[in-house]
């Protein structure tokens, strides 16, 4: 009798059962049973992602470059170590950003078009702030390529189909791109604590193993994980927090080199308040100088569950990439099936949420209706309003 065996057999001792539970997602399309003991793991270095320390952003989305910059240096004063800013209509740069010491943190600004991306880059050789970069989603010159998995998590798609969408577009940019370019891929961090990690920690086996396809191990890759809202409740706070708190440490464990944790009402309101941004600032402050989290960043390759899930979405998305034709058609059907059943099983209570579909709260909620596009023209999609 095997090790494996004999393991398994005291298990159903002490359990006393015949049986043992096995995981299943049907929106993730993903298992695992006790007799699974993928133990192979691929031949790649991840020491240089892996180990590098975690550097928190805080999250902005312009409206009002007057209004922003109050966030911004209340942020800063708060211990905030970075920027991610973005907006819809070009903002006043010099009203946004005044007063802010560049040389003391890290800032990132997301551009959409090449008309705003022209007006920034005038601004900065102006007024040369430091450590300071511009993520677009096409190659330019003097700025970091962007490639948007977020965007995916956002309308609600799974964890495949979000890997997907990232390692076609970055395959696609391996051919275009000089030497020694700099990317920033961004994934979303969904509610599965433990399936969220796996995916991040899956592209970095599915960027490896791209790279060295292609020969392109010059590449400098940062990864990053921003925090949303479709898990999130306009009348819980406390347990808004507690969600995020978990997302945060998913994405640590995951091994992350930047991790962005935005406001839970980053869309419920027409602001942020002013309490759920410090309450997103001190989750990182917790993890990083209570729980000392970002000295174990990327713990969690060497565990053979999550090798056995991580396998699985490899071969899947492995599988995927190898369409030459009908790639986008398909993977937005296969978004828009995922949808649909997320919103069965959430209304079915199959699956459950506090404060949204499950331990409701009496008191009257604030209506509210985000409209915000994602990725392939598809809607955010926000379980309270399912």
């Amino acid at each position: 009798m095997s090790q494996q065996e004999q393991w398994v057999n005291q298990l159903k001792k002490e359990l006393k059962a015949e049986t043992l539970s096995e995981f299943q997602s049907d929106i993730e399309g993903l298992r695992w049973e006790f007799t699974d003991n993928n133990k192979s793991l691929p031949s790649f270095d991840f020491s240089n992602t892996s180990n590098a320390s975690c550097i928190f952003y805080s999250f902005y989305k312009v409206k009002d470059a007057k209004q922003s910059n109050i966030e911004i240096l209340k942020d800063l004063n708060q211990g905030t170590q970075g920027l991610v800013i973005c907006w819809d209509k070009l903002p006043d740069f010099d009203q946004l950003f005044n007063g802010v010491l560049f040389e003391y943190i890290q800032s990132r600004v997301m551009v959409r078009n090449t008309e705003d991306f022209t007006l920034i880059n005038q601004w900065i050789k102006q007024r040369n702030p430091a450590n300071f970069a511009v993520e677009l989603s096409t190659f330019k010159e003097d700025a970091t390529l962007r490639i948007d998995g977020f965007s995916m998590y956002a309308v609600g798609a799974n964890a495949w189909q979000e890997l997907a969408y990232v390692c076609k577009e970055f395959e696609m940019q391996l051919h275009k791109i000089p030497q020694h370019q700099e990317i920033t891929v961004e994934f979303g961090v969904g509610e599965n604590f433990m399936i969220e990690a796996v995916k991040i920690t899956a592209f970095q086996w599915l960027s490896e193993a791209l790279i060295t396809k292609h020969g392109r191990k010059d590449l400098n890759i940062t990864l990053r994980a921003r925090l949303g809202w479709r898990n999130k409740s306009v009348g819980e706070l406390h347990t808004n927090q507690i969600r995020q708190t978990s997302e945060a440490l998913c994405a640590l464990v995951a091994g992350v080199n930047q991790l962005c944790i935005t406001p839970y009402d980053q869309f419920f309101e027409e602001d942020p308040s002013e309490l759920s941004r410090r309450m997103a600032v001190n989750i990182g402050h917790i993890l990083k100088e209570e729980s000392h989290l970002v000295w174990f960043n990327g713990r969690i390759k060497g565990s053979y569950i999550t090798t056995h899930l991580i396998h699985q979405l490899c071969n899947k998305v492995w599988e995927e990439l190898a369409l030459t034709e009908g790639f986008e058609d398909k993977l937005k059907s296969a978004i828009q099936a995922t949808i649909s059943l997320r919103k069965m099983r959430i209304s079915d209570q199959n699956d459950r949420f506090i404060g949204i579909n499950y331990l409701m709260n009496t008191s009257e909620k604030q209506a509210y209706s985000p409209k915000e596009t994602g990725a392939l023209g598809l809607p955010y999609l926000f379980f309270e309003t399912i």
